[in-house]
């Protein structure tokens, strides 16, 4: 499902430009984030139409394979992968290099506990010439489907691509959350357009795929960056904003979050998958002093490492507030007649879990069901058999009603999330059916 961004306007920003530098107005560029092989470096202001090459397009024509579906687009987050500097007789080339982008994605936490809530497609466009603009060196020219060119802004590995192109071919797949540029390079250089949920990276560098769970940390996640400005390390700068709004970063150090039951205090002393344990650690969100993060060196720091819990737990709330955790039921809008089954399709997480009950009761029986049949009558048992559940059973009926629901508690037990707010709202949904023609 294609959804929109939820950070722009939330980062903290400035540009790393060299001096003199030119800009177009800001109501014409783009904030984009710059990689080394080992860590994001900060942002950089691109223009829009960036190297004087962007151009509107005819509608694009391109065919789409789809990598790996696991459910409707509207209860799946799309993952849309497009090449860039591949020719016709290099397709197999940019096959290989999806495929490996989705691997190293998939065996990293979350994504891979959540695997099943993403479709992944991949767009085989077609470029005129094979690989990138200024790849190797400056004043290389390719004629490439969308325009992608190192040295963008004068930077040598930030590469940058026609944003309006890449939409239109990202528009052939059936849906888009997030959109992949893999180009056509040994060379490292990628870009993090976060606001557009977009990302370039060199496809034939082994770093090169690295960039995007970190940029998915963002566009999907909310996560802040965890660094203060590489081009300027220890220069003593000092936060003194309000509390950010992003849940990886503070101005509260551990004691003060913990006597206020605030941010991460919940997680304060769990070891991290990122290595040590979580407490707050001074530096993020580009400075130096004055802020948090919870722990030493995660991947909303540095490149090839593991979420820390916090990043993990809330790119674990955002993936269910685009996916939910029902995929389908039966109609629940309208009074349901007895001698129905109701039945309900999870998401297929092996943490998520069903609970039924009966006018509010528990039926413990029933537990990890996915459907259930109403009776409309007291069932027929046989000698010592217990009573099956249903509206008018003596335990079960409500006094003074002429009515019966029934309900399913669909719920993901991860060990994820500690947050008790996100698994009692994100974590758990419900479905009851008010029951018509039932004896009470």
């Amino acid at each position: 499902m294609r959804r929109l961004s939820l950070l722009a306007g939330a980062l903290l920003v400035a540009a790393i430009l060299p001096a003199g530098a030119a800009h177009a107005d800001p109501g014409q560029t783009r904030k984009v984030e710059v990689f080394d092989q080992n860590a994001p470096k900060g942002y950089v202001d691109v223009p829009m139409a960036d190297g004087a090459k962007a151009r509107s397009l005819a509608p694009p024509s391109a065919t789409v394979t789809p990598i790996e579906i696991n459910g409707p687009s509207d209860k799946r987050i799309d993952l849309v992968y497009l090449g860039d500097g591949f020719t016709e007789s290099e397709m197999a080339t940019y096959t290989a290099q999806v495929a490996n982008s989705w691997n190293i994605l998939a065996q990293r936490e979350p994504f891979k506990s959540y695997r099943k809530l993403f479709n992944v497609w991949q767009v085989n466009v077609i470029s005129n010439e094979s690989g990138s603009d200024n790849d190797p060196e400056p004043g290389v020219q390719k004629d490439t489907a969308l325009n992608s060119e190192y040295y963008c802004e004068g930077l040598a590995r930030l590469v940058c691509v026609d944003v309006d192109a890449a939409y239109a071919y990202a528009g052939l797949a059936p849906a888009f959350d997030q959109i992949a540029v893999v180009v056509n390079s040994s060379t490292y250089g990628g870009a993090g357009y976060t606001d557009e949920e977009l990302v370039t990276f060199s496809g034939g560098h082994y770093a090169g795929p690295e960039i995007l769970p970190h940029e998915l940390g963002h566009s999907l996640g909310d996560l802040a960056d965890e660094y203060p400005y590489w081009a300027y390390p220890d220069d003593g700068s000092t936060y003194t904003g309000d509390e950010p709004v992003e849940r990886n970063t503070s101005i509260l150090n551990a004691a003060q979050q913990t006597a206020q039951q605030a941010k991460w205090w919940y997680w304060l002393g769990a070891e991290s998958p990122d290595g040590g344990t979580i407490d707050t650690y001074e530096g993020a969100a580009y400075y130096n002093l004055g802020i948090y993060r919870p722990s030493d060196n995660s991947l909303m720091r540095s490149l090839l490492k593991p979420f820390n819990l916090v990043g993990r737990e809330e790119m674990t709330r955002k993936f269910y507030e685009t996916t939910g955790l029902v995929d389908a039921s039966t109609p629940s809008t309208a009074p349901v007649r007895a001698g129905t089954s109701l039945s309900v399709t999870p998401v297929a997480i092996p943490t998520v879990s069903t609970r039924w009950f009966v006018n509010g009761h528990e039926i413990a029986e029933w537990a990890g069901r996915t459907s259930v049949d109403v009776l409309d009558r007291k069932p027929k048992t046989r000698p010592g058999q217990a009573e099956a559940p249903w509206c008018g059973r003596k335990d079960l009926r409500v006094k003074g009603k002429d009515t019966c629901t029934y309900s399913v508690q669909v719920a993901d037990s991860t060990d994820f999330v500690r947050n008790t707010a996100y698994k009692a709202d994100i974590l758990t949904t419900s479905i009851t059916w008010t029951i018509n023609g039932c004896e009470q």
